[in-house]
């Protein structure tokens, strides 16, 4: 009987210490799902700070190319108008032509067009971010099909894009790498809700 005693002594705790071990196993899951959960939401970060890296190694190269292109054209304009101010007062020598003709001559010189520079902006397609997402040059597009900068931007616009300065787009990376470390927002983010995130007020939530 004694012995018969002792083995449920013996029974009952290792039923206890199985209790102990599965509570401690169950926290222990729990700890390290939410490890997972944060580690994932790090992840996703990062993956927004190097997108941001990225954006800004591509704005400054397009902002460089933007300013040489412009300085080109200025030199070219330069040569252009020397010239046309040296044929404008040969024509006006050999014709007897008033100051104001000569000023209309050179004014209307193709050489004094006005040409559209520096012009750059991120574009943040319908798919969002991080992968649909770009640094366009309105200028250089507007240039390439002779065209005005507002008319290039409305057909980007009209594509669904989202066009936003640096500063803008800075300010937005932000909150949504708040957003992503807080659990309330996860990658892929949609342009749709992007649009919605008022940067205003600070809501880095597009569904609130």
């Amino acid at each position: 009987m004694e012995d018969l005693n002792s083995l449920r002594s013996h029974l009952n705790a290792l039923k206890l210490q199985v209790r102990e071990l599965t509570s401690a196993g169950l926290s222990l899951i729990t700890l390290l799902t939410g490890e997972a959960e944060r580690l994932s939401r790090e992840d996703e970060a990062l993956r927004l700070e190097a997108l941001l890296s990225s954006i800004r190694r591509q704005l400054n190269r397009i902002r460089l190319n933007e300013d040489t292109a412009s300085y080109d054209h200025s030199r070219t304009n330069l040569i252009l108008s020397a010239t046309n101010l040296a044929m404008g007062v040969i024509k006006a020598a050999s014709r007897n032509t008033n100051k104001e003709d000569v000023s209309d001559y050179l004014l209307n010189s193709p050489a004094m067009e006005q040409v559209p520079f520096g012009t750059v902006l991120i574009c943040i397609g319908p798919e969002g971010l991080p992968d649909d997402v770009r640094v366009v040059s309105v200028s250089q597009l507007a240039r390439e099909a002779s065209r005005h900068e507002s008319e290039i931007i409305s057909e980007l616009l009209q594509h669904g894009g989202l066009l936003l300065k640096e500063e803008i787009f800075l300010l937005l990376i932000s909150k949504l790498m708040d957003g992503i470390r807080k659990g309330r927002l996860h990658l892929p983010i949609s342009g749709d809700k992007l649009s919605q995130v008022n940067l205003s007020r600070g809501n880095e939530n597009p569904d609130q």
